[in-house]
This record gives C-alpha cells, sequence and structure tokens, in this order.
C-alpha cells in the first residue's frame, strides 16, 4: 500500500512539474513574439516630432532639441542631441525656434531627416 501511495504521487508529482515547464516555456515564447522587433537599414521607420532648438553644434553635424513626447516610440518629453542627415539641414535651425522634424533610428543613433 505504502509503495502504491509512493508511486502515486510521483506520477502527480511528475505531470505537475511537467506542466509548470511547459507554462513557463509558453509564456516566455509569448513575451518574444511581443517584443518590438529591432529596425533593420530596409525597414527603417520615420517618426514625427515637434521641439525647441537648444544647441546648434556645425561641427559635429548635430542639434540638441527639447522634444514633445514622440507617441511612434512610446517616449516621453525629453532633451537629447540628434545627428543631421545633411548638413544644410543645421541652416534651418535657430537656437530657441520650434521646428517639426523627422528622424529615424540609424546604428549610430538618431538622425533628423527633415525640418519643417
Amino acid at each position: 500500500m505504502k509503495k502504491l501511495l509512493v508511486s502515486s504521487l510521483t506520477i502527480i508529482l511528475s505531470f505537475s512539474a511537467t506542466s509548470i515547464l511547459a507554462e513557463q516555456k509558453m509564456d516566455h515564447d509569448d513575451m518574444e513574439n511581443m517584443a518590438p522587433k529591432a529596425e533593420t537599414s530596409d525597414q527603417q521607420i520615420t517618426h514625427s516630432a515637434k521641439g525647441t532648438v537648444t544647441k546648434v553644434d556645425a561641427s559635429s553635424k548635430k542639434v540638441t532639441l527639447a522634444h514633445e513626447p514622440v507617441e511612434s516610440l512610446s517616449w516621453p518629453a525629453m532633451t537629447m542631441g540628434f545627428s543631421v542627415k545633411d548638413e544644410a539641414l543645421l541652416t534651418k535651425l535657430k537656437v530657441g525656434e520650434t521646428v517639426d522634424f523627422e528622424f529615424m533610428k540609424v546604428e549610430q543613433g538618431y538622425v533628423i531627416t527633415e525640418v519643417k
């Protein structure tokens, strides 16, 4: 009788452990599928924002903007530096001016592609 009870408990625990492991594996797979995919060179997404120019650095082809939230990236409002795709864009940017701009992610960070 004792052997039967031990065998039964072993089988029950074995099924429980297998079930728990299967659930954990499924949860992990589901989370991987929900994670945002990395942008690739052939899938570059352009984002739009509005911001105020706080600094222009022509020597490094960079501009710092205090921008509003960027919904497409789920970013809150913040101040950050951007490179510019074309140096000519820097002539459109004056400290204190508010601009609409478009940008995309590249290997080195985020690059402004257009200023309106």
